[in-house]
């Protein structure tokens, strides 16, 4: 349709007679619709389009068929009457009408919950014009729709668009609020899946700092009370859950990242007496991993009394067993080695659980 309407606008202007003939079509049609017989009206108009496609009645009759169509009932094909209209004539007096008209049949759809029909209408019109005034509100919608049909990831996407596209629209507060709740709507959905929970947090902290005098601030306060406390209590379980399995270390490290992300809490309190609890009883040789290890008493000694053989076995006048036969006599056995890696602490069941990508320092008094 597009290449139909660029070709239109290389014609040159219709003769006076074909003007005055669509004129007078235009007039017939009004008539006939003044009369009630809307059908033998539609009909006019759209063979007025039809045979005289570049003259200046043209898009004014397309809008008007549209416009029959739609008051018809049937709303579907009035949107496609309308995208003739802004494919074949861009620059027409018409054009910001038939856009209007378009988003208000999809609005249509959206509130009756018909919303994969509102997604592909919202899609049609910012393709057709990302850029006019009715873009953002187009955008703002195609992202409910989205959320609506739970396509949670669409949808965000969507939200972030129009952040992206228009940051100085009026909807741009309402797009980073609806990102948020999203988050928060997937955060509720899991149970033990933090990262949601941290998105809808951090999403609503810069909801906050961006437009704190939004009408949706309060709410936003609310929500963000609402993950923390989420956040807190899911970083106590998981802790709690390896705990009672004596995985002290993995216990350990999200017991800290409980006190490091919710300072001053009552949790955050208990995970700190349990820390120390579990350094009193385990030790923090046992909390750190590889090479931060330190020694026993029993393996430095061992240690340096090989060494001292290595070295008077180099003497001139060494007389005793080659090097590589030198062997302690007793060699204790060493600890078992703790899992370091986020997949070997992670428990086995149905649920996954999420590890920090980062571990966090241990507290320190």
């Amino acid at each position: 349709m597009l290449a139909a309407g660029k070709a239109f606008a290389q014609l040159p202007s219709t003769a006076p007679a074909n003007n005055a003939e669509a004129a007078a079509l235009m007039q017939q049609a009004a008539d006939l619709e003044g009369a009630g017989d809307n059908n033998r009206a539609a009909a006019t108009y759209r063979d007025i389009v039809r045979r005289f496609p570049v003259s200046p009645a043209a898009p004014a009759a397309q809008f008007r068929l549209a416009e029959l169509i739609d008051q018809s009932g049937n709303p579907r094909r009035a949107f496609e009457a309308y995208q003739k209209l802004v494919d074949d004539y861009p620059q027409s007096r018409e054009f910001d009408r038939a856009l209007a008209a378009q988003l208000a049949i999809a609005d249509g759809f959206l509130e009756r919950r018909r919303y994969e029909q509102a997604s592909e209408m919202y899609n049609s019109l910012l393709a057709t014009a990302p850029f006019t005034k009715f873009a953002p509100e187009a955008q703002f919608k195609l992202g409910q729709s989205l959320e609506n049909r739970r396509e949670y990831a669409k949808s965000i996407e969507a939200y972030q668009m129009l952040l992206d596209r228009y940051p100085a629209s009026d909807y741009a507060d309402d797009a980073l609020y609806q990102i948020g709740y999203v988050q928060l709507t997937e955060a509720l959905g899991r149970s033990q899946d933090l990262s949601a929970a941290i998105d809808a947090k951090n999403t609503f902290e810069e909801f906050l700092a961006e437009y704190p005098n939004s009408e949706k601030a309060a709410q936003a306060r609310d929500n963000l009370d609402r993950m923390t406390g989420r956040e807190a209590g899911d970083l106590l379980s998981i802790a709690q859950f390896y705990d009672r399995n004596s995985n002290y270390r993995a216990a350990v490290i999200y017991y800290a990242d409980l006190v490091r992300r919710q300072p001053g809490t009552d949790d955050a309190k208990l995970a700190n007496e349990r820390i120390e609890e579990i350094r009193a009883s385990v030790g923090d040789d046992e909390l750190r991993s590889g090479p931060e290890r330190a020694e026993t008493g029993e393996r430095v000694a061992m240690r340096r009394r090989l060494q001292n053989q290595v070295e008077t076995s180099a003497l001139s006048n060494y007389a005793g067993p080659p090097v590589a036969n030198i062997v302690p006599e007793e060699l204790p056995p060493p600890r078992p080695r703790l899992r370091t890696s986020a997949r070997d602490v992670r428990p086995v069941g149905p649920e996954p659980v999420n590890l920090p990508a980062v571990e966090p320092d241990l507290p320190v008094e």
